[in-house]
């Protein structure tokens, strides 16, 4: 929505404005990291072999970039994806560390090609194992939410997510204004007395839960 984008604009801040160190450290190397990778070059091969439409998108690469670097950075046991993802933005969930294994709804011809190339630390998950031991002992690490997630089921989960965390969990949002109805939630997870650090850079919000620390919401330059 172009009010909030405006909104968006006037309210962040750059590396510069933070006396946080960890989210300072945060912006310069997963915001502020432009630098080339040849990761970047396979997620691009990937993204033209299996996505629908090229990934031409310069913002769209931008976020895959930007999916990989949290990856690398947080380097999470697991990620749980809800919502649809492209093939550029799960080559780079999985690339990000090869360590972490990555859990989301998708073809199993999808996942065989993308075992063809290489990429062997992504599995499937499916809706009906969402309420199995499985599935709850998952989220630990980056759970993400793409903004075409927000069905009533999906709603569900993020309780069943809320439910199970750990104080190491990180809850990913995409498109948190894309909408009137997804920013009220976007506000209502925010005021959560169990949330104690948020990151807007408007096309994605991020949530952690660590303990011992100040509450604090930021609005970053991205």
């Amino acid at each position: 929505m172009f009010g909030s984008y405006l909104g968006y604009l006037w309210l962040r801040k750059n590396e510069y404005k933070i006396h946080s160190p960890f989210v300072f450290d945060f912006m310069k190397k997963v915001l502020y990291d432009h630098g080339s990778n040849r990761d970047y070059d396979l997620m691009l091969r990937i993204s033209r072999l299996l996505d629908k439409k090229p990934m031409r998108n310069r913002r769209r690469r931008k976020q895959s970039r930007f999916l990989y670097r949290i990856v690398h950075y947080l380097e999470p046991d697991s990620v749980v994806s809800f919502g649809s993802l492209s093939a550029m933005d799960t080559s780079a969930l999985a690339l990000g560390n090869l360590q972490t294994k990555v859990h989301l709804e998708q073809s199993t011809d999808f996942l065989d090609t993308m075992n063809s190339m290489g990429i062997v630390n992504v599995s499937l998950i499916q809706p009906a194992e969402f309420d199995s031991e499985r599935f709850k002992q998952l989220n630990t690490g980056l759970v993400i939410f793409g903004f075409d997630a927000f069905g009533d089921d999906n709603w569900d989960y993020l309780d069943d997510c809320l439910l199970h965390k750990t104080e190491d969990s990180v809850f990913l949002f995409e498109g948190i204004h894309r909408n009137r109805d997804i920013e009220e939630a976007w506000e209502q997870m925010k005021a959560r007395e169990d949330v104690t650090l948020t990151i807007d850079i408007y096309s994605y919000g991020l949530v952690f839960f660590r303990e011992g620390i100040e509450k604090q919401d930021f609005i970053l330059k991205y």
